[in-house]
């Protein structure tokens, strides 16, 4: 018992540090990509900001946090992020240079950490060898999945509200344009008035408008703001948008039949997810709501049949 005791008092300071390991790691880049955008629109209204301007050269300085995190993940000798996780990255909103570095890194640390406090319980609790290499390789496995899980997470939530929020978007869009606006112009001002609603894609939208102030066509921006996004529906805006720039149809139209499409497809999955909700729920009733309602209609019965076969 007291041996137990010792144990749980040696694991709660590790358990905090990686409470608070895990906490820094979340909190270190979650102002990433927006703080990028702000800077860059902060200097092009200034009038700094040249059309040959790198983007690189306007992101912020990183904290101490991000350049040991980035260190550890640009490491030549653990091969570095692949494409899938800087997409993956990029999608989760953290569009800086070094931002699949920095998550990298994170996820090593993550995997040696557990590594050690899997090991450092197998000495604490005195566990064989063969528990031992077991406890090391959970703590190992679990270290690895869990930053994967944070993003994948991340990248769900944001690419769901983008989703969610592009349809009045696109409705602003069109009015503006409809209004006698450019499109360019239109783009702006629906990114300003959409920020307080969906700031994700007021941070995207306002980033492609960036790219074309500095050279890049706008059939180029929509198709980078769809890869960043992962969102299908920006690849068929962008070739909507596309197509009539090139024919010369009109823009007004076309956005607003994209719209009426996307608001179609959004009704159609709210009915969806509605439907397969009934389906859902009948494991948790079945679980925890049926063994209830039998024990509370049937346990009278039963206790009375007990009584009178004892007797």
């Amino acid at each position: 018992m007291e041996r137990s005791t010792v144990s749980i008092q040696l694991l709660i300071p590790f358990g905090v540090f990686a409470f608070v390991v895990g906490v820094g790691a979340l909190v270190m880049g979650r102002g990433g990509s927006k703080k990028v955008v702000r800077t860059r629109l902060e200097a092009i209204k200034a009038g700094g900001l040249a059309p040959s301007a790198s983007p690189v050269a306007l992101e912020g300085k990183p904290t101490a946090m991000e350049r040991g995190f980035g260190w550890l993940g640009g490491l030549k000798g653990l091969g570095g992020p692949s494409d899938k996780l800087r997409a993956l990255v990029a999608r989760a909103g953290y569009g800086g240079k070094h931002a699949p570095d920095v998550f990298f890194g994170i996820k090593v640390g993550s995997t040696i950490f557990g590594a050690g406090l899997g090991g450092l319980a197998c000495l604490i609790l005195g566990l064989s060898m063969m528990h031992g290499f077991f406890a090391v390789a959970g703590g190992m496995v679990v270290g690895s999945m869990i930053p994967s899980f944070i993003l994948s997470q991340k990248v769900s939530k944001r690419t769901g509200d983008i989703r969610c929020g592009l349809p009045n978007a696109i409705d602003l869009l069109e009015v503006c344009v409809t209004a006698g606006m450019g499109v360019d112009q239109a783009w702006l001002s629906s990114a300003t008035e959409v920020r307080d609603a969906t700031p994700s894609l007021a941070d995207e939208m306002a980033l492609v408008n960036v790219e074309m102030l500095l050279g890049v066509t706008r059939s180029e921006a929509l198709q980078n703001m769809a890869e960043r996004t992962g969102a299908e529906e920006l690849r068929a805006l962008s070739s909507i948008v596309t197509q009539a720039d090139r024919f010369g149809t009109s823009m007004a139209d076309a956005l607003r039949t994209f719209a009426e499409t996307m608001r179609e497809t959004r009704s159609q999955k709210a009915e969806e997810a509605a439907e397969k909700m009934a389906i859902k729920l009948m494991l948790p009733m079945v679980i925890f709501i049926f063994p209830v309602v039998l024990l509370v209609s049937a346990g009278p019965a039963a206790l009375q049949m007990v009584d009178m076969f004892a007797v």
